[in-house]
């Protein structure tokens, strides 16, 4: 049954043609989380020493969730003082919204708080199963329902297309007098329309020159793929409505489309013209490729001379990803299959990344294999999953053990978001791991985006890579 016809039947408004995800109007037992004097049962028109008391009905059915229906603690009826942050609060069962979007809550709700000088009263919203919150509405002012009072919040940006969605509702903090009768809550309705998907291509250009850039990340919040060597990019599996791409190309300045339009089953097409960046750091120079042993390249640059700012390593890039980040001005690609290679490289400064240098097309056409002349890497660093939300575990070895050492991960801008120190117990290119949970220094979450990682070793750099975070 659509979810408009029971709505109207409720006297509350929704988009039209929604579904109903999920709903509860208390008369079942249906697996919250109650703390504090949070209860689910009948409301008795308790409290309201100040502003108004309980319902003495639910709205519907006998139940409802609030604070303190049956009369516990100090202040019978109402919340109590000097309550700690979120310290009452009732937090829903698992809400599956991975087939929706423009997710909405609806629900009727009888609320009694005092102005938020003194206390406080929020509705949040998780969508990973609890673990992280974002308040989506706390009162501005003094609330005093004295009747039913029919609520909407658009939570989309939080839960489209997301399985581990809850909802909290919670009282905190509160000073030290005044109490009201706090929340009553009844016929919570999680609605959402059906996803379909569409198609975003286009094209990335030099907005100076016209030439396509090649290899570059194309993300959106649903995916993520890169540019090929025409500039040409596909991103399939995009739910339909408003969307937004972003774009990070070294030596270009970040660039974001939105109000991309995607319709059901069909191909939305974008030209996305990147601006060069002014301030973008010289690339290397005169890369230069031989084959040895039949399977196995040797690369050699040279780096430019830019006295400005100190250089931090070489990315080394084949086919569009980066495969190393080293010191020195060569590197070994080794044992690989047959087939054509394109390669190039880029400089990373403070400042940077710079451009990539004029690439080299390399052909592998062998019988061989030539693995005894392959070396083992005296460093490796990387990270799986890449795309990744919101861990990912980081991997690195090292051909002896040392007594400092670290994981430093930047932003796109150079900044640094998180250090995490590491510590070995064996030697002789043994492997370890860390998870970086996706959050910096100060235990917040970090943006969308493209990150570089390094293995930093008695204060020097030894290896470098780069990874996404999509949400």
């Amino acid at each position: 049954m659509r979810l408009y016809l029971i709505l109207i039947f409720l006297g509350i408004l929704t988009l039209p043609f929604a579904d109903v995800i999920w709903q509860d109007n208390f008369e079942e037992l249906t697996g919250w989380i109650l703390n504090g004097e949070f209860e689910i049962d009948q409301p008795q028109g308790l409290g309201g020493e100040y502003g108004n008391p309980d319902p003495q009905t639910a709205y519907s059915g006998s139940n409802v969730l609030g604070v303190d229906l049956t009369g516990l603690g100090a202040s019978m009826g109402d919340y109590e003082s000097d309550l700690g942050l979120h310290e009452y609060f009732a937090i829903s069962p698992l809400i599956d919204c991975s087939e929706f979007v423009s997710v909405e809550l609806n629900m009727m709700k009888w609320l009694n708080v005092e102005q938020p000088a003194y206390d406080h009263a929020y509705v949040s919203v998780s969508n990973d199963n609890g673990t992280t919150w974002i308040d989506i509405w706390t009162n501005t002012n003094q609330v005093t329902d004295n009747s039913w009072q029919s609520a909407y919040y658009d939570i989309s940006e939080i839960a489209d297309l997301n399985s581990g969605v809850r909802i909290r509702f919670s009282i905190g903090t509160t000073d030290g007098s005044w109490q009201f009768s706090g929340w009553n809550i009844d016929n919570i309705i999680i609605s959402g329309i059906p996803v379909t998907y569409g198609t975003i291509e286009g094209d990335v250009s030099n907005s100076y020159n016209g030439e396509p850039v090649s290899f570059v990340s194309v993300m959106s919040q649903y995916g993520a793929t890169l540019s090929d060597e025409t500039g040409y990019f596909i991103l399939n599996s995009i739910p339909t409505g408003n969307r937004e791409i972003i774009i990070n190309a070294p030596g270009f300045l970040p660039y974001t489309q939105n109000n991309i339009v995607v319709t059901d089953n069909d191909t939305t097409y974008v030209t996305c013209e990147l601006e060069p960046d002014p301030d973008t750091p010289p690339s290397p120079q005169n890369l230069q490729t031989e084959i040895y042993d039949g399977n196995n390249v040797h690369l050699t640059w040279e780096a430019a001379e830019y006295p400005i700012e100190e250089l931090l390593a070489f990315n080394i890039y084949r086919n569009g990803f980066i495969i190393s980040s080293v010191i020195l001005e060569e590197y070994n690609d080794v044992n690989l299959v047959n087939g054509i290679y394109n390669y190039y490289i880029s400089a990373v400064y403070d400042a940077g990344e710079s451009l990539p240098c004029d690439p080299v097309n390399v052909q592998i056409n062998t019988t061989g294999n030539g693995a005894e002349s392959i070396p083992l890497p005296e460093f490796a660093l990387s990270n799986y999953p890449n795309p990744f939300n919101p861990t990912t575990t980081i991997t690195y070895s090292t051909p002896q053990l040392y007594s400092s050492l670290c994981i430093k991960i930047f932003n796109i801008k150079g900044q640094i978001v998180k250090t995490i120190p590491v510590r070995m117990t064996q030697a002789g290119n043994k492997q370890y791991s860390v998870i970086w949970n996706g959050k910096d220094d100060s235990d917040k979450l970090v943006t969308s985006g493209i990150y570089l990682y390094y293995l930093q070793i008695n204060g020097q750099i030894k290896a470098m890579n780069k990874m996404m975070i999509l949400k």
